[in-house]
């Protein structure tokens, strides 16, 4: 009797692990790993081909292992062309770099390096602002797109390599005619002179005496644009100082030769000497016996003589012994005459007997 061989792989009555295929054979089957795998114990393990080195990858590329399996990739930046691996050129692509850059292809990369004034910001490149950078002084550095200039600021012009001050006093017509131009630096002043202050857009002369700054002892003279200070007559300074000038001491002889001279602020003056009066610039002689009898005693006269008086008691009248002036009754019969003449009797008298 025959018997036909059962093929259990076609009619699915086996038991294979995974990653296996199975093989009829007579009366039976067996359990073949796929490619890519191999056989530990009853398991279908996978092959690292990469890890073996069964596969051989060209240059710039990397070996990747798969299920069963493995391939080749290209290194980023390159791409295959069947066999090889070559470098891919990104600046053929104008979108590769932002604005403002310039694309430089390496191998299996590029760079885009940022154009000059401006800096590197993540993915963009962005204008550098130069502000102050290299400018000279006095002047007002402006950014540009990518770069800078140097302005001189107001008031300045360029000189060589630098800025200098514009003196615009130069020009008659800067100021007002009446007005002062002050250069500055980097700008000008209009101002009324010394002396004078802005009053309804003219120049208009201060009155400085109004307050004065003088010295107490001297007058304020108003001038355009200034003043003066005098000293009072009788006192000598610079008119923010005065000192009374002493007449007596500084003039020679400023008063007459019998009168005295009496210094005063700012002045002088002249008194006679007691027994003197004032006649104009002179001294005269007063007769002071004019005036009732000079004021001597009833029995007395009074005798002028330069610069004074005298009183002199009249006969058988003598001056009191207290030098006041007075007169006395002389006693004639207690006086040395009286008892001469009566010893000269009393002698006649002793004749004749």
């Amino acid at each position: 009797m025959l018997m036909n061989d059962i093929d259990e792989c076609e009619m699915g009555n086996f038991s294979c692990t995974a990653n296996s295929s199975c093989t009829n054979t007579e009366g039976s089957y067996n359990c073949t790993c796929d490619p890519g795998f191999s056989g530990n114990n009853s398991l279908c393990l996978d092959i690292d081909e990469c890890f073996l080195g069964l596969i051989q990858c060209p240059n710039f590329s990397r070996c990747l292992n798969t299920i069963g399996s493995g391939f080749c990739e290209c290194w980023e930046g390159y791409q295959g062309n069947a066999t090889d691996c070559e470098d891919i050129d990104e600046c053929l692509d104008n979108s590769t770099c932002p604005d403002h850059s310039t694309c430089v292809n390496t191998e299996g990369g590029y760079q885009c390096l940022c154009e000059t004034g401006f800096s590197k910001n993540t993915d963009l490149c962005e204008d550098i602002d130069e502000f102050g950078a290299g400018c000279p002084e006095n002047s007002l550095c402006i950014n540009t797109e990518g770069s800078f200039l140097c302005q001189c600021s107001p008031g300045y012009k360029t000189f060589d390599s630098g800025c200098e001050d514009i003196d615009e006093c130069k020009h008659n017509n800067t100021c007002r005619s009446d007005q002062v131009c002050t250069n500055l630096p980097g700008a000008y002043n209009c101002s009324c002179p010394l002396g004078y202050h802005e009053e309804r857009e003219a120049c208009v002369d201060n009155n400085e005496c109004e307050n004065p700054p003088c010295h107490p002892m001297a007058r304020c003279w108003n001038t355009p644009g200034s003043f003066s200070c005098h000293c009072h007559t009788g006192f000598a300074g610079n008119g923010s100082w005065c000192k009374d000038v002493d007449e007596c001491a500084a003039l020679t002889d400023p008063c007459h030769p019998i009168s005295q001279c009496h210094n005063a602020p700012g002045s002088f003056v002249c008194m006679c000497k007691p027994g003197f009066m004032s006649l104009g610039s002179l001294c005269v002689d007063i007769n002071e016996c004019l005036q009732g009898n000079g004021q001597c005693h009833a029995a007395a006269t009074c005798k002028n003589y330069v610069g004074g008086f005298r009183c002199i008691c009249n006969q058988g009248w003598e001056e009191t012994k207290d030098n006041s002036g007075g007169c006395v009754d002389l006693n004639e019969c207690v006086s040395r005459q009286c008892v001469k003449q009566k010893l000269q009797k009393k002698q006649d008298i002793s004749e004749l007997i």
